[in-house]
């Protein structure tokens, strides 16, 4: 399941390179800041989501630097900030999403097949092996 995960990983983020796109994990941002109403303050973004506090903070820098989130101060508490979604990061999120979105899709119609995992392991099995 592991290997599956990456597999895909892999595939969906060559895929979104080769359009000119940012990385996945910039998508995972993006949309957990959508799912939310557009705006997370960091501790919760990182419970929703599978980065560390530490690359959270570091990757929430560089899409604040792209113009695809900004810090804003939160309402109740001064000295806190809110990560908040923009425009231009929901439409960059919305053009990742078209080629992401198929291509997990397919990926995962595969595996509700009978023999989707067997040819799965036999492909991976290929690229194992030495020519």
């Amino acid at each position: 399941m592991n290997r599956a995960t990456r597999r895909i990983q892999s595939d969906i983020g060559v895929a979104l390179k080769k359009a000119g796109l940012p990385p996945l994990k910039w998508y995972d941002l993006l949309w957990s800041l959508e799912r939310h109403g557009g705006q997370l303050r960091p501790y919760e973004l990182a419970q929703d989501t599978i980065f560390e506090q530490s690359n959270l903070s570091h990757l929430s820098k560089r899409l604040a630097a792209e113009g695809l989130v900004e810090f804003v101060e939160f309402d109740s508490d001064r000295r806190g900030k809110v990560l908040k979604v923009t425009e231009k990061g929901r439409d960059l999120r919305k053009r990742m999403w078209s080629i992401y979105g198929p291509m997990l899709h397919e990926r995962l119609r595969a595996f509700g097949k009978v023999d989707g995992w067997q040819a799965f392991i036999e492909a991976e099995q290929d690229q194992a092996s030495p020519d």
